[in-house]
């Protein structure tokens, strides 16, 4: 009986022992590699529907290699503890028509979003332009559904860099 209780305790440490080290596993993922994000809202569309799985990484915003163009996830100006999915539409210094900025240009160290559904859209022509530190993740890969799988740098709705850094005008 003695055994049976003491091969019960090693083997329920072995199970805390594994579920430990796969919860620090997933946490430094999930801190320093990426995750997945499940869209909602209308304001990417038609480039991200409202229930895409997305694969988002988080090399790029650490290694400061975010373009004009891509889709990063950032925490909301308004609401801190809101993650916004929306496209770069301008970096610092670049020239923008908006009522938050009176010289007309992106200031340094922050970026210029936009949702790819203007309509549909709380941005940075609502809120501003957002500190780069408030930017958490860049949105790649589309994991579901099957049929819309791929990498969102091929689904672009802008079809230029001039068109998109023209964008950020309207």
């Amino acid at each position: 009986m003695a055994t049976k209780s003491v091969f019960h305790k090693k083997l329920l440490w072995q199970y805390l022992k594994g579920a430990g080290i796969f919860a620090c596993v997933a946490h430094t993922i999930s801190a320093h590699v990426g995750e997945l994000v499940i869209c909602s809202g209308p304001s990417m569309q038609p480039t991200i529907l409202d229930g895409d799985l997305v694969l988002a990484e988080r090399f790029s915003v650490m290694g400061g290699n975010i373009h004009r163009g891509d889709i990063v996830g950032c925490l909301s100006p308004n609401e801190p503890e809101q993650l916004l999915c929306k496209r770069v539409a301008a970096k610092e210094s670049d020239k923008v028509t908006c009522e938050f900025l009176p010289n007309g240009r992106v200031p340094r160290g922050h970026v210029f979003l936009r949702g790819d559904n203007a309509a549909a859209s709380t941005d940075s022509r609502h809120f501003g332009p957002v500190p780069e530190g408030l930017v958490q993740i860049r949105l790649s890969l589309r994991i579901w559904p099957p049929s819309r799988f791929g990498w969102l740098s091929d689904h672009w709705f802008w079809e230029s860099e001039e068109t998109l850094k023209n964008a950020a005008h309207r």
